[in-house]
This record gives structure tokens, C-alpha cells and sequence, in this order.
């Protein structure tokens, strides 16, 4: 029988070491390039398709672990992107290649406690779930709120400056401009994530 060892510096899934084809994806739920998942009893890694590993989890590292397998074949966590010179904290989104494979990794996924669905505090090292530490009783709401307002000023920022920018391409004897996508549309969703982390005190 599989069993689960409750312990903070080395939660371990009994399980044998398996592998899945998978895919990343964005927050609009569009696939943007090809994975594959290591499992075993210490965690998993996430490769790409060169075969360079670019995320590596232990389980108890794990944090906010969103697990939609069943329901969607995907799940996504906050880790470590190891991205070559800097590595990069991030949100990382990942979806099963086969539909066939959901009832393979989702029992994986039952076993772990509830820890991984939340956060570390990081005054304590308590779990953080809905913005408050169920060890020090610390809330992290009006932490989050600010960051949001920082974000939704520096989309502001970046919006405007892409719009100037354009505005000043503009040729009056053609009509035409270029447009620059890049600061607008990077400006637009740090506004959009910011508002939410604003209003929900949601964590950005």
C-alpha cells in the first residue's frame, strides 16, 4: 500500500518513478510547447523538449499547487524556472498530452498533504492559505494589495510609454504608425494582475 511520510524536511510519495508527455501552457489556457514529467517518491521535474531540465520540485518545496487533472488534465505551482544565468520564480503551468494519463498522476497528487496547496510564511515557514499562516496566524492580504497597486502603476507606465511611442511613428503623409505591441501588451496584464491582487488581495 502507498503511504505518505508527514514530514516537513523530507515528504516522500511511495510510489515507482513514472513519466507523462506534457505541455505548457498560459493563463489563457493555449498550449505554448512540449514537456515531459518525472515523477518519483521525492518529487518531480519538468523537462522540455530538448531535454534540459528547467523546473526541479521536492515535495516539500512544493507551493501553491493547483490540481485540476481530473477535471482538466492540468495542474500548475509557484517554482523555480531555471532558466540558464538567473533563475526566475514564476507560476508554472503544465497540462497532460493524453487524457488517458489524468487517472495515472491524479492519485499521485491525493497523497500529498495539504501544505502544498498554500504557500511558506516567510516568518515562520508556516503553510499560507487564503493570505493567512495557519502557524503564526500572520495575514498576507494588505501585503498583496500593495503589490498589486505596484503593478497596476507600472503596467500604467509601460502602457502610456508604448502608446507614446507609437503616437511619435506616426507619418501624416501615409496615415501609417508602428505600433508596439510589446510595452502595451506587457503593460495591460501587469494592470490586469495587479487589479486583482488589489481587490482580491490575491497573490501576483
Amino acid at each position: 500500500m502507498s503511504t505518505l511520510f508527514l514530514n516537513r524536511e523530507a515528504i516522500k510519495v511511495d510510489i515507482e518513478p513514472v513519466s507523462f508527455e506534457a505541455h505548457s501552457y498560459n493563463p489563457l489556457g493555449g498550449k505554448v510547447g512540449k514537456l515531459t514529467l518525472e515523477f518519483d517518491r521525492e518529487g518531480f521535474r519538468v523537462i522540455n523538449k530538448k531535454g534540459r531540465t528547467v523546473s526541479t520540485v521536492v515535495w516539500f518545496e512544493l507551493e501553491e499547487l493547483k490540481n485540476e487533472v481530473r477535471e482538466k488534465g492540468r495542474f500548475s505551482y509557484r517554482g523555480i524556472i531555471n532558466s540558464g544565468p538567473g533563475d526566475v520564480q514564476a507560476v508554472i503551468r503544465v497540462g497532460l498530452a493524453n487524457d488517458s494519463d489524468r487517472e495515472r498522476l491524479a492519485p499521485i497528487f491525493d497523497k500529498l498533504p495539504q501544505d502544498v496547496f498554500g504557500r511558506k510564511c516567510p516568518d515562520c515557514g508556516g503553510t499560507v492559505i487564503d493570505n493567512l499562516c495557519k502557524n503564526c496566524g500572520q495575514s498576507f492580504t494588505g501585503q498583496q494589495r500593495r503589490k498589486g497597486l505596484r503593478l497596476m502603476l507600472i503596467g500604467s507606465i509601460l502602457l502610456l510609454v508604448g502608446i507614446l511611442v507609437s503616437y511619435a511613428t506616426y507619418s501624416s503623409s501615409s496615415g501609417s504608425m508602428w505600433l508596439f505591441f510589446g510595452p502595451i501588451i506587457l503593460g495591460a496584464g501587469l494592470i490586469i494582475g495587479g487589479l486583482i491582487g488589489f481587490i482580491f488581495g490575491a497573490r501576483v
